[in-house]
C-alpha cells in the first residue's frame, strides 16, 4: 500500500451514489403498492415504486422476446391496464418471477433489470 492510500476495507465503506454503485442493484425489501405497483427498497437507501404494467410490458422470456434478436414479439397494448401480480416470488436472491392475472408466468426479472426498470419507469 503506498503512502496515502487507504486499505481497501475502509475504501468499501465510503458512500458511492453513483450508477456503477453495486449497491443500485441488491434489493432489501419489496412491497406491494395498491394492487398495480410495487416498491423495492435497495441497499444504496433508496426505493422505487414501478407500475406492475410496466413489468409485465418489460418481461424478456421467449413468449415475450424473441430469443435470437431480443426484439419484443409482446404487444404492449394487448396487456392490461389493471393488470395484477397474483404471486410474487424470489428466484435466488438475484431476481423475481411474478404469476400475472393475464395468466403469464414465465418470466424471470433480475434485480438489475428491476432497476433499469425503476429508472425510466419510476412512479413519483
Amino acid at each position: 500500500m503506498s503512502r496515502g492510500e487507504e486499505p481497501a476495507d475502509q475504501r468499501e465503506r465510503l458512500p458511492s451514489t453513483g450508477a456503477s454503485d453495486p449497491r443500485r442493484t441488491v434489493a432489501v425489501g419489496i412491497r406491494r403498492v395498491g394492487d398495480h405497483a410495487m416498491a423495492i427498497n435497495w441497499q444504496d437507501s433508496s426505493e422505487s415504486v414501478i407500475a406492475l404494467r410496466d413489468i409485465r410490458i418489460a418481461c424478456g422470456c421467449a413468449v415475450c422476446c424473441n430469443e435470437l434478436t431480443g426484439e419484443q414479439v409482446l404487444d404492449p397494448n394487448s396487456v392490461p391496464d389493471d393488470i395484477r401480480a397474483i404471486r410474487i416470488a424470489p428466484v435466488g436472491n438475484y431476481a423475481l418471477t411474478f404469476e400475472w392475472s393475464d395468466g403469464h408466468a414465465t418470466g424471470i426479472h433480475p434485480w438489475e433489470h428491476l432497476r433499469e426498470l425503476a429508472d425510466r419507469c419510476q412512479i413519483q
